[in-house]
């Protein structure tokens, strides 16, 4: 994680901390310090994923967003800056998607909209619902929806017919589009909440937005002279008026379309797209298309000072979308283009007449996108070696952004764009291998430098860093099949890291992205690659980890059904209610027939009965209105436990991640698990069979409870019997005497049965002290055992220590002793040349003696 990473993290962990005490007393102060750590959220790069809904405090900082947002819909400082982090949020995904289904923020900014009033705050939220609200599964049931889709429905009503195409009502219908596309009951609460016919001609002058609604509401009359060559040009006409405009978000539907145009070339209308797409005014719309772009980024690049005052204002007021989607969207329709003629060289010669290094200029905040083109082209064309050369001029000023940024989405383009320049070149020069051992520093150095510590690598990585390191790994495998004599051998102790190993496969066993998917595939096809380590590997994940698909086995138990919590359907509900009102009505209604019939009723007039109608529907109306009221009061409830599901699900998740690297080592404790298992066994059988005894005494308390009612109403008749009997007669006092003792002998009975009440009260009481001291002592032998294993494992790092001192005291005696071998053999040497010596000696003297016995003689 880079610097400023753990900052905006630190800011989260701060904001989590300072909301609490904001909640309990709304001074100056928590306002003041709250906001703060907003507004530093807020200044976040939007690339830097600041908000990642796999990290725990993540979590807890939007559930507390939620709370805020609704909390401080008065306050303009705190709302804004709320709406300001919401806006870096949904600039992810994964972020945007969890907002709308995990934590429900599209309600809330639902009823923000119904606050705000000025066209500038209108803009805003409308803006934030447009992205909350794309590609978002909403149930048309819900309270909100009816509410939104009527503001919607007046903001289009209201600016429609203003010069020009409104943003305000451009950006309505564009949420309206995203509601209702494939979505039968949003789109049915819409066409019970408007005129169908006058909405489409209000609508009419939006061109694609009002094509798309009409298709959504099956108006045929409105597009059955609409064929696809004016389709594709409405298309660049949007875009055109975009860039005079400023609306980006129109760009989303544009590339939509284009995106199903080119689905259309495997199915049965194939022919008419490609002949829309080879059409001379298709080749001329495109033309002007490419000059207009050219000379958006020309003015943007001629006056940086101006945008740099723009940006000022708007962060003073707080007021406009704090990110510019234009060049993320522009660079998405090009490649859309590329896609849909992928032989017109033309097309691609005017493009790469840009060239590569414009291209990624202009980009600026998005470079991903642009490196996608690029990619895409040489895909397309894959014998222009010229143009890979090119793209090679780019690849270390890449390489240099992915270094200072955390942007996991550029790392994954610059890496498949790697890939294809070398498939493309079919080799790989000195300028890319060090661009590529780059990046190879940059991912694994970490890996590479700690083998021998496993704990060092972080096994709880998200899934968006695996996936870069997965792309990397498939970028050098093909380097290595490339250039071998440099990369083969690097990609072979890279594939024996255990780290590796288990992100192959984490990502082998989630299986969301089949491209990756397809990728890894292609890196276990090499002949060095660790199959039987990747196998343990998904047996473990599967086993023990909360790995994406079915058979997963969580560590910790879950609750039943805490996370299937399903969002409330109240007009269900509302309508079952109202259906019994109408036919208690209805018999009422027949029974005032039924009397006047009879002759019991006489003056029964018309006024009379529609007074009736008149109060029935009038108490039906308040019911409804009181449920409704109840319902939203649910509703909020329901949100609140959706989100400590998640919170719940969230801390399962970080407590199973924290264990992973305790199960990639051998477990020496199985025998224990299985015998606390066996008493964990027999303490739930303990638990059962007390249970099914408090639901015996339960059951027989409520019968006794039964009895002494019956007994009580019969006492309350007898008395009424008993005093009815004195006023009429005073002959009754035997009789009264009688009762009076049943009256004592079911007093003495209630008495035996209070009584028998209380002993199974002492008995309950009896039975909770005992299983609450049972539970005690499982908890003090849970504690003793993992007193003992903490134990073990000093011990083992105690006897691991002296396996290492006296490994080095026993090299350090045999150098010792391979020394003294050496001077012995020396000595020895010494002590055989002495003796030869001696020898020779004891030679010459016996030659000296015979000599001398032979001058004597």
């Amino acid at each position: 994680m880079s610097p400023g990473r753990s900052s905006e993290m630190s800011y989260i962990v701060e904001f989590n901390s300072h909301i609490q005490s904001y909640f309990i007393s709304s001074t100056y102060g928590n306002e003041t310090l709250v906001n703060r750590c907003l507004e530093q959220l807020a200044a976040s790069s939007a690339e830097s994923k600041t908000f990642d809904v796999s990290v725990y405090e993540c979590n807890i900082f939007f559930v507390n967003l939620h709370k805020l947002l609704s909390y401080s819909m008065k306050k303009t400082n705190l709302l804004w800056s709320v709406v300001a982090v919401l806006e870096v949020a949904v600039s992810d995904d994964e972020t945007r998607i969890a907002l709308v289904n995990k934590f429900r923020f599209l309600p809330v900014v639902s009823m923000l909209l119904l606050e705000v009033h000025s066209s500038d705050q209108q803009k805003r939220v409308l803006s934030l619902l447009h992205h909350l609200s794309y590609g978002a599964s909403i149930d048309g049931q819900e309270m909100f929806i009816e509410r939104l889709i009527q503001k919607l429905l007046t903001l289009i009503e209201q600016n429609h017919e203003k010069k020009g195409r409104c943003e305000v009502a451009q950006l309505a219908l564009s949420i309206l589009v995203n509601l209702c596309h494939r979505d039968l009951s949003t789109t049915f609460v819409l066409t019970r909440n408007t005129n169908v016919s006058a909405f489409c001609k209000q609508i009419k002058k939006f061109d694609l937005l009002a094509w798309k609604m009409y298709i959504i509401l099956e108006q045929n009359d409105y597009i059955k002279e609409i064929d696809l060559h004016y389709l594709l040009r409405m298309s660049f006409e949007e875009v055109r008026l975009m860039l005079a405009t400023k609306n980006s978000f129109s760009l989303r539907h544009v590339v939509d379309f284009l995106r199903s145009v080119r689905t259309l070339s495997g199915t049965r209308e194939a022919e008419p797209a490609k002949a829309a797409v080879t059409d001379e005014y298709f080749q001329r719309d495109l033309k002007e298309f490419l000059q207009e772009m050219e000379k958006y980024w020309q003015t943007r690049t001629d006056s940086p000072a101006g945008e740099a005052e723009g940006r000022k204002k708007k962060t003073k007021q707080k007021v406009e979308p704090r990110r510019d989607r234009t060049s993320e969207g522009l660079f998405e329709i090009l490649e859309c283009i590329v896609l849909l003629k992928p032989d017109d060289k033309e097309l691609h010669r005017k493009i790469c007449e840009f060239g590569p290094a414009k291209l990624i200029n202009h980009a600026r905040d998005d470079c991903a996108k642009a490196i996608d083109l690029l990619r895409t082209i040489l895909e397309k064309n894959p014998t222009d070696a010229a143009f890979a050369e090119e793209c090679k001029t780019v690849l270390a000023s890449l390489m240099t952004m992915i270094t200072n940024c955390d942007d996991e989405r550029l790392a994954i383009a610059f890496a498949k764009l790697l890939t294809t320049i070398g498939k493309t070149l079919n080799a790989v020069d000195d300028p890319m291998n060090e661009v590529a051992e780059q990046f190879y520093q940059h991912l694994f150095g970490a890996v590479l430098a700690h083998t021998w510590e496993r704990a060092t690598f972080d096994y709880s990585l998200a899934d968006g860093p695996v996936r870069v390191y997965l792309w990397a790994l498939h970028t050098f495998n093909e380097l290595a099949n490339l250039c071998p004599t440099y990369w083969y051998a690097k990609l072979t102790n890279l594939l024996k890291q255990k780290p590796i190993q288990f992100l192959i496969a984490k990502g082998l066993i989630g299986g969301s992205d089949v491209e990756l998917l397809e990728a890894l595939l292609q890196v276990a096809a090499s002949s060095e690659f660790p199959k039987q380590d990747v196998a343990q590997m998904i047996d473990l994940l599967k086993s023990n980890l909360p790995a994406t698909g079915q058979g997963r086995v969580p560590l910790a138990p879950v609750p039943g059904n805490v996370h299937n919590i399903q969002p409330p359907t109240g007009y269900s509900y509302i309508r079952a209610l109202s259906r019994d009102l109408q036919e208690r009505i209805d018999q009422a209604v027949v029974q005032m027939q039924d009397a006047k019939a009879a002759g019991l009723i006489n003056d029964v007039e018309k006024s009379e009965l529609v007074e009736f109608y008149t109060y029935k529907i009038n108490m039906q109306t308040s019911l409804m209105n009181d449920l409704r009221g109840s319902l939203d009061g649910t509703t909020a409830q329901i949100t609140t436990l959706m989100h400590q599901n998640q919170l719940l699900m969230a801390e399962i998740d970080k407590n199973q991640k924290r264990s992973l690297p305790l199960l990639l080592k051998e477990s020496a404790l199985e025998n224990e698990n299985r015998l606390l298992e066996r008493e964990l066994l027999q303490m739930k059988s303990a638990a059962a069979t007390y249970d099914k005894k408090t639901s015996q005494m339960k059951q027989e308390l409520a019968e006794y409870i039964k009895k002494y009612g019956e007994k009580s109403q019969k006492c309350a008749a007898l008395v009424k019997e008993i005093e009815h009997l004195r006023a009429r007669d005073d002959n009754y006092e035997k009789e009264n005497k009688r009762l009076q003792q049943e009256l004592v002998a079911m007093t003495k009975n209630r008495d035996d049965a209070r009584k028998l009440l209380k002993l199974g009260e002492d008995d309950r009481q009896r039975l909770t002290e005992q299983r609450e001291a049972e539970r005690k002592q499982y908890e003090c032998k849970i504690r003793e055992r993992e007193r003992d294993i903490s134990k073990r494992t000093d011990l083992i790092q105690q006897l691991e220590q002296t396996l290492v001192q006296r490994d080095s005291t026993i090299e350090t005696l045999e150098t010792e002793g391979a020394d003294l071998r050496e001077k012995l053999k020396e000595r020895e040497a010494r002590i055989a040349q002495v003796e030869a010596e001696l020898k020779e000696n004891e030679k010459i003297q016996q030659a000296i003696y015979s000599l001398m016995n032979k001058t004597k003689k």
